[in-house]
């Protein structure tokens, strides 16, 4: 029992660091461009497992404005930020993540 909850506590702790590497990056050294280094991880990730394509009642991602609508509604950073939830796939590389949050830090531009 001891064993379970020191791996619980570790594994929290981990979970934790991970969301604190988001909330203190320097987005001054991160590309987050919509066009360029945003757009290319929602067509990878969303698009591709058909979760977010046309028409989708999850929110269609293949134009700014269906992204933009989850931005201004909260629900995407909650979700890819926050939770971690989305993609379901959980590939996103922490680079991927930093760039997203930097993204959404400049105010999502559809840049």
């Amino acid at each position: 029992m001891t064993g379970l909850m020191l791996s619980l506590v570790f594994f929290g702790a981990c979970k934790k660091s991970r969301k604190n590497d988001l909330d203190h990056i320097d987005c001054s050294k991160i590309n987050s461009v919509y066009s360029s280094n945003v757009k290319p991880i929602i067509d990878k990730n969303c698009l591709s497992s058909g979760c977010h394509n046309s028409g989708s009642t999850n929110g269609d991602f293949t134009t700014y404005a269906g992204v933009k609508a989850k931005v201004d509604n909260g629900s995407f950073d909650n979700r890819v930020i926050q939770q971690k939830n989305m993609p379901l796939s959980n590939e996103l590389s922490m680079d991927d993540l930093k760039k997203i949050k930097c993204w959404l830090n400049s105010g999502a531009a559809n840049n």
